[in-house]
This record gives C-alpha cells, sequence and structure tokens, in this order.
C-alpha cells in the first residue's frame, strides 16, 4: 500500500511540475561551522514574500514564481544567505549558514515562529545554559516548569504536571523514542544530559496528529548530529556529576559523531560509616551514570542515516548493621531503575515535494526493589534471606513518516507507528517464608498501531487551518481497542502584530503507571490497559491571543483551555505495590475515574537583548471524581496548584558576564488531612479518621534562585565557562511532607495531635566549570 502511495505522490509532483511554469525549489540547511541540520530556519521568497521553515530534519520545500527569483535563507544567530539564479543549481540545495559575530549574539532578533501550534514552545539550548538551577545542575525539565501551565511536585522534583495531568501522561520522546522514566537521584534532576541536546519543543494543547498515546504533553528532544568538521568536545565539573562531551567528524563532511556522559559526584563521595567489631551503624550508597551517542552518515544529498542511543542507570542501597561477641547482622533495602534506548533513522528526499523517514526503535525501563537479611553467627548457620521485585517494560517498534509538500499553501505529514510492548509488573523471587520465584511468568504483550495523517492549509495569507487524524488500534490480552483521535488546529494573523491560535486535540492512553506509596525512590511499574482497566482518554478545547511588539522586542501571549478525561485510575488508601500482591493489580486500583481540569496561562517573554527572560502566570483548577472516593463528590487533584507564578531573567554584562535569576511560586499541593483521631492510654499511636480526599493544603511553595556565569579564555586559547550562584537564596523552607507526631505528658499518656512541615533544601551555594575544546 506505502509502495503505491508513494508512486502516486511521485507522479503528481512530476505533473504539477511539467504543466507549471512555476519552480519548486528544495534543500537542506546546515550551520557552516559543525554540519548539525537547523531545525525551524526560514526560507524566504523575495517575489512573492512566501516563507517556508525546515521541517526536524533540516528539509524545506519552496514554490517560486520563475528561476530567476531570488531567496533569503535564515536563523536567529546566523548570517543569512540569498540566493539567485536557480538554472545553476542542482536540487537538493545543501545550504550551509555561518554563525554570526558571537560578541553580537545577544542583539539578534528572533523571528517568531507564528506557525506553532497554540500551546506550544521552545526553549533555546543556550538560554537553558544559563538559568540557575539546583547545585549548578542545568536541567531542561525543571526549566519547563518556568512556563505557563507546567508545576512541579515537591521540593527538587523533576517530574512535570502539565495542565492538570500526571508526569505519567507525558510522552516523552528523545530522539523518536520514548523514555518511561527520565529522573534521576529520586526525582531531583532529570536523564537528559544538556551537553548531548540540540533542541526541545514542548505541546500541551493542540497536538500535531503524528504524536499519541499520553493525555497531558509531549516533550520532544532532539540530540545533537555532532559536528563534522572538526574534532572537539566539553568536561564539566559539578557537585552532583562529572560529565564529558566528546564530537567529530569520522568522514569530514559526510559523518560525525557525538558521545556524551555523566557519572555521580555522590558515588565517588564516601557515605558510609565504617563497620566496627561491636556496635550499630548504617550506610547509604548511591551512583547514578548516563551515557548518550549518535552517529550519522549522509549517504548523499538525498540520504542520511542516524543511529541514537541512550543507557543510564541508579542505584540506592540503604543498610543497617549490628556487631557483638563475633555475631553480624545486617539489613539491606534497595531500589535500582534505568532505561536502555536506540533508534535507527533512515531519511530519504524523493523528489523537490517528498520528504520520508524510516525509524526502528527500541526502549526498555527497568524497575528493581530489593529486600535483605543476613544472619553471620560463628555458632550457628549462616542465614540470608531475600526478595527482589522487578517491574518492566520493554518497546520494539518501527515508523514510517511522510512530509508532502503539495505547493507553498498546503503541507500533508502522514504515516503508521507500530509497536510491540511486552509489560513485566511485579515479578519477584523471594526465599523470606518459603522459596518464591516467579520470574519465568508469562510477560504481558501488548500491540500498538497508529495511522496519522496531518494537513496545513494557508487558506488566505493571514489564515492557516490544520486538520489532522489519527486512528489507533491496541491489542492485549485477546482484546482490540480501537479510538479514532481527531485534531483541529487555527492560526489567523490579524493586523497591529495580533494573532489568534485554537485548537482542538482527543489523546488515548493504553499504559498507566502504578507507583509505590512506601519506599522508594524510583520504584513503580508500568502496565497496559486491560478488559478490566480500559485505557484513558482526554479531550482539550485551546484558544489563545498572542501579541508581538517589536520595537520592545516583547512577545505577550494568553492562552485558555479546557480538558475533560475519563477511564483514570487511583489507588485505595494505603495501598503498596511492592512485593506480592494479593490480587492482580486491576484488581486492586479503583477504576472508571473522570477529572476536569480549565485554565488561563499568561507570558511575556523578551527573547533578544542585553536583557531578557520571560514572566508566566497560570490560574488553573485541576479535579478528580470516583465513585468509590470521597462520597463520588469532586476532589482536588493531589498536585493542582491553583495559582502558578514563574519568571527568569538573563542580563549581560559586558563580554564576559552574564547574570541570571529565577523565581517561582506555586500554591501548595492537596494533601488528605484526618478529620479525628482516637488516642487510647495503651495506644502506640493514634488511630485516624479520614473524612475527605486532598481536604487540606500544604504551605505555598516558593524559591529564588541567582547565578552568574563568566567566559573565560585559558593560557591555551581554548573556551571555558565559570558558573556561581545560589540556590533558595532567601532560605525558604519549602513543605517536603508534614510529619504527624503524638504528644504525650510526662506520664506517657497521649494528649493530642501535631502536625509538623519537613523541609529538605535550605539555602544552597554552587559552582561549576566547563572546558571547551
Amino acid at each position: 500500500m506505502i509502495k503505491y502511495l508513494i508512486t502516486i505522490l511521485l507522479f503528481a509532483s512530476n505533473a504539477h511540475t511539467v504543466f507549471s511554469q512555476k519552480l519548486t525549489i528544495n534543500g537542506t540547511v546546515r550551520d557552516a561551522a559543525n554540519g548539525e541540520l537547523l531545525v525551524g530556519a526560514t526560507v524566504q521568497d523575495s517575489i512573492s514574500q512566501t516563507v517556508v521553515q525546515t521541517n526536524a530534519y533540516g528539509f524545506f520545500s519552496l514554490e517560486i514564481p520563475a528561476s530567476r527569483s531570488s531567496i533569503k535563507i535564515s536563523f536567529v544567530g546566523y548570517t543569512p544567505q540569498y540566493i539567485q539564479d536557480f538554472t545553476k543549481h542542482k536540487f537538493p540545495l545543501d545550504i550551509k549558514l555561518i554563525p554570526a559575530n558571537f560578541l553580537k549574539e545577544l542583539t539578534v532578533k528572533e523571528v517568531k515562529n507564528k506557525e506553532a501550534p497554540v500551546g506550544s514552545l521552545s526553549i533555546p539550548m543556550n538560554k537553558l545554559k544559563l538559568m540557575p538551577a539546583l547545585l549548578g545542575e542545568v536541567d531542561v525539565l525543571k526549566a519547563l516548569s518556568f512556563t505557563p501551565g507546567v508545576s512541579t511536585g515537591t521540593e527538587g522534583s523533576a517530574g512535570l504536571y502539565i495542565r492538570g495531568g500526571t508526569p505519567d501522561q507525558n510522552l516523552i520522546l528523545l530522539d523518536e523514542v520514548p523514555v518511561y522514566n527520565v529522573t534521576h537521584l529520586g526525582g531531583f534532576f532529570s536523564v537528559f544530559n544538556p551537553s548531548s541536546l540540540k533542541s526541545v519543543d514542548l505541546y500541551k494543547g493542540a497536538f500535531p496528529a503524528r504524536y499519541g498515546g499520553r493525555l497531558a504533553s509531549v516533550i520532544d528532544l532532539a540530540m545533537k548530529d555532532g559536528n563534522n568538521q572538526k574534532f572537539g568536545g566539553e568536561v564539566g565539573i559539578g557537585i552532583l556529576n562529572q560529565n564529558l562531551a566528546l564530537e567529530g567528524p569520522i568522514v569530514k563532511n559526510k559523518a560525525s559523531f557525538i558521545v556524551s556522559g555523566r557519572v555521580s559526584t555522590l558515588g565517588l563521595s564516601s557515605l558510609l560509616r565504617p563497620k566496627k567489631s561491636s556496635g550499630y551503624g548504617e550506610s547509604r550508597k548511591y551512583r547514578f551514570y548516563d551515557l548518550n551517542a549518535k552517529l550519522n552518515y549522509q549517504i548523499s544529498k538525498t540520504d542520511q542515516i542516524y543511529l541514537s542511543l541512550y543507557n543510564g542507570f541508579d542505584r540506592f542501597m540503604y543498610s543497617e548493621w549490628s556487631a557483638n561477641d563475633g555475631r553480624e547482622t545486617e539489613t539491606s533495602v534497595g531500589n535500582n531503575w534505568g532505561n536502555t534506548t536506540a533508534t535507527l533513522r533512515y531519511s530519504k528526499i524523493f523528489s523537490q515535494r517528498l520528504f520520508a523517514r524510516f525509524i526502528l526503535l527500541y526502549s526498555k525501563y527497568t524497575s528493581e526493589l530489593t529486600n535483605s537479611f543476613e544472619d553471620n553467627n560463628p555458632n550457628t548457620e549462616h542465614i540470608r534471606l531475600y526478595r527482589n521485585t522487578n517491574a518492566g517494560v520493554a518497546d520494539l517498534g518501527g515508523k514510517v513518516q511522510f512530509d508532502y509538500f503539495l505547493s507553498n499553501r498546503t503541507n500533508l505529514k502522514f504515516g503508521l507507528d507500530a509497536t510491540r510492548h511486552s509489560f513485566s509488573p511485579f515479578i519477584t523471587k523471594s526465599n523470606y517464608s518459603s522459596p518464591h520465584d516467579d520470574t519465568g511468568k508469562l510477560k504481558f504483550p501488548a500491540t500498538q498501531l497508529d495511522f496519522y495523517a496531518d494537513a496545513s492549509i494557508n487558506i488566505t495569507h493571514n489564515l492557516r487551518f490544520n486538520p489532522g487524524i489519527r486512528y489507533s488500534l491496541y491489542h492485549v490480552n485477546n482484546r482490540t481497542f480501537s479510538n479514532p483521535e481527531p485534531r483541529l488546529g487555527l492560526n489567523w494573523s490579524l493586523p497591529a502584530n495580533w494573532s489568534i491560535k485554537g485548537g482542538y486535540a482527543i489523546m488515548n492512553q493504553y499504559v498507566h503507571l502504578l507507583t509505590n506509596n512506601g519506599f522508594g525512590f524510583g520504584y513503580d511499574a508500568w502496565v497496559p490497559s486491560t478488559d478490566k482497566v480500559t485505557p484513558s482518554r482526554s479531550s482539550q478545547l485551546s484558544i489563545g491571543l498572542y501579541k508581538n511588539l517589536p520595537q520592545l522586542g516583547l512577545d505577550l501571549s494568553l492562552e485558555g483551555y479546557i480538558k475533560r478525561m475519563k477511564n483514570l485510575i487511583d489507588y485505595p488508601d494505603g495501598t503498596n505495590f511492592s512485593g506480592l500482591l494479593a490480587a492482580s493489580w486491576d484488581d486492586i486500583v479503583i477504576k472508571n475515574g473522570v477529572g476536569r481540569v480549565k485554565g488561563i496561562e499568561v507570558m511575556l517573554s523578551r527573547k533578544s537583548g542585553r536583557f531578557n527572560g520571560w514572566v508566566s502566570y497560570t490560574l488553573s483548577k485541576s479535579e478528580r471524581k470516583f465513585s468509590e472516593i470521597n462520597g463520588a463528590w469532586w476532589f482536588p487533584m493531589k498536585y493542582d496548584r491553583r495559582h502558578l507564578l514563574a519568571a527568569t531573567a538573563n542580563y549581560g554584562i559586558g563580554r564576559k558576564w552574564t547574570l541570571s535569576a529565577s523565581f517561582i511560586y506555586q500554591t501548595g499541593h492537596a494533601v488528605t488531612l484526618p478529620e479525628a483521631a482516637f488516642i487510647t492510654e495503651n495506644s502506640n499511636g493514634p488511630r485516624f479518621i479520614y473524612d475527605k480526599r486532598n481536604n487540606g493544603r500544604m504551605p505555598a511553595f516558593h524559591r529564588l534562585d541567582i547565578g552568574a556565569s563568566k567566559s573565560v579564555v585559558t593560557p591555551r586559547k581554548r573556551n571555558a565557562q565559570l558558573r556561581l550562584g545560589v540556590y533558595n537564596a532567601y532560605n525558604r523552607n519549602n513543605p517536603l511532607y508534614l510529619d504527624i507526631k503524638t504528644e504525650r505528658n510526662r506520664d506517657f499518656v497521649p494528649t493530642g495531635i501535631t502536625f509538623k512541615q519537613v523541609s529538605f533544601f535550605p539555602i544552597l551555594p554552587y559552582i561549576g566549570y566547563t572546558l571547551k575544546f
């Protein structure tokens, strides 16, 4: 079918060229200094003033009135290039833009992307690296938390709650492949190394039809291709980790590579108390690593191949030991988790109008909880008890995607995605009570097939229409779910630099995340929809009003949205998904919940000039309802943040120094508090009485971070950057959780209950150093 479709499209594109007096030109746009493909570069015709942009692979197609037309190719931070007289050129064009003078980089005007759908944004990587961060660790997900409609969980968490959704409702892609767990150190920062990233795009409203499988958002990250001109790299030294990135040509102008890695500094420092011949002690061990690699080879001007790899893992172990008269006992509990992804892509320019890519992908996530007890008694037999519980998911799939540029007014995107999932939740091996080993248990396979078609139609010069459809099939346990997902986008440019955007999208989610409410940094399990737990579904309507103020270099946006969700799941109070379960997980969870979310988002940004940054404010409300919770009445979602205010700013001083600051304020998240408690004289603790779910609020969360970076040239003429700063500058005691204490009199008789706020991060200075070579 696809073969015949390609043949028809090729014939149509050739016929259009023969019978038209116009000329269609195409090509790719690259950075002349390192060969990186430039995504979102603009190509403008001098006669018709028509503008198109390069796609995710740097490709463009433009129809011009005649061969004597001239075009302008431009990109932020680069010197524009002009091309005339196309009779002397062969297609596709290979255009290389020269970076603008580094000293003038902050004053280059940025062209606003009017084609971006409502509810989407991109953060330039150079701006990201200037933001203050936890202990100097720049993090792409934390940067997104300073934008409208995006909030975090507790202090230090890298999990994102976007427009009333939960972290598992975010589709996070790294070079086209989904990443299931995106946090290190229990959520303090993400697994994405900024040294390896080229771009990050967030979609939270009008989702393009090529994305699906989650309810709340899409975060699409692209890795750098690697410098195909010269060898280089950078090494960074920080408080939490050390990182190294290397890139260079394999064949100059043809093939290149990039390799980057991080290891935890905490793993190099000792958190151990040495064991003694007698007494008691404890130890905590934590370490992590990341490894990114990418190879690409330009076979010809029309063919290119890419191979992307990622592997990262976290290990945490807590142990208590005691020793007395030669007898040693040790109790340990551990938590290990990590991801492995791989993507093989082949891009092909079939004609001046048709661009395609063929993708093979692999993704694996593993989470493990370990418990062990050892008794080493010289007078008796050595005893070792253990229980290891694993949860994981592995995906193997492929994608076929086409971009067809029918004309300057109409672009089509269509394709097919196929994925084979393999779920393995709660596989346990233990000898605690009796030998137990279900590692041979059958895994839960599931197959997903998605078709999509997306169009961008310029009805007039100022009005663009984006209809789309995605149709998904999901087969699991002899049952098939099929769901259409219509998508709609509208962009209307008005006089005086005003514009209106709107969007409507339906999304389905066929996977669910079960998290451990007890111990554990990252212990969780991904499980498929079943005949008992049906797929979740959302519908969202968004509208936005935008104003560009070119004289001041400002952009103003106002967006509103309404979202409805159904077939949500929740947990009965006290549920713990670690170890052996008394029943199947889909019998334990509470099902068929519904959700409603609404919000207004405002953002004022300045992306150019010596002083730049943005301010955002979000007013929102997110609620849930289950027949078995709260008497079937609506209750606030745990991380419902009614008010969210964030600001970030950078200011360049001279040629070397840049000052930066970030501030964030969030309404305290919802928490379930007891209405009363029974306390008896002989009880070990209170017996709480609960009435309503999430009936209280934690104190408000707010924090100021400040930082400074200095550009340095070493004696060997190498560029370096020194970063200094303070996290939580005014030492705010932000709440992590509430600790419940029982008050007693001198006779140890209970007299009352108190709630104490527990905080984790005080004011923390940081320093970091990055050397480029």
